[in-house]
């Protein structure tokens, strides 16, 4: 269990925020570590799902550890941490201070370019196969943050694993995707058949995803 999370008392949230958010990222590379060592994974078969501040989470961590992970699904994740912080007039950005911190304070701008997942992608290096998703109407992480994430990953990171991050976007559902159980299913299957594709689980005759 990672610090910032909900676990615990009010302490274990706040050792993992503001500025000990690195806290959070680090336990959660920690548990990769963990899973792999302990057997409970194999070392090339590791994925990780975040949706919104937990895709920040996974994506930070890929930064700082890319070849730990087989694969990843980022669900309409915040990602450009700073530039969004910055701007007072989008919904959230005023009371995601208090998780993140105020760019505009030195301080939290030096804590937030530590792992702003946008800021910190690495240049000509292996990452793994992602699905980043976006919504069109998300009131909560804007649209353009997936976009931005997916555009520098296949412009920076190396040429043979930059075609296997997938930009999917909902161009009718908001943060929490598209209403109803029938819509819900049809986006865990897509994400399913994801995962199942490159950990190398489907059939020859599968492989059209």
């Amino acid at each position: 269990m990672c610090r910032g999370g909900s676990g615990g008392d009010p302490s274990w949230h706040k050792n993992g925020s503001g500025l000990h958010k690195l806290n959070s990222i680090n336990d959660f590379i920690s548990c990769g570590n963990y899973l792999i060592k302990e057997g409970y994974v194999h070392k090339d078969q590791l994925g990780a799902i975040g949706h919104s501040a937990g895709g920040l989470l996974v994506a930070a961590a890929i930064n700082m550890h890319p070849q730990l992970f087989r694969a990843a699904i980022l669900k309409v994740p915040f990602l450009d941490v700073c530039n969004t912080l910055l701007d007072p007039s989008l919904p959230l950005t005023v009371l995601d201070y208090e998780e993140f911190g105020n760019p505009q304070i030195k301080s939290d701008f030096d804590s937030i370019m530590k792992y702003s997942p946008y800021d910190n992608i690495n240049k000509g290096i292996c990452y793994p196969a992602m699905l980043v998703t976006a919504s069109f109407n998300d009131s909560r992480v804007g649209v353009w943050e997936a976009a931005k994430y997916v555009s520098r990953i296949r412009e920076q990171t190396c040429s043979n694993c930059c075609g296997s991050v997938i930009l999917k976007t909902n161009m009718s559902g908001g943060h929490f995707g598209e209403g109803g159980r029938s819509g819900q299913c049809e986006e865990l299957a897509y994400e399913y058949a994801f995962l199942m594709k490159v950990m190398g689980q489907l059939g020859a005759s599968e492989r059209d995803f």
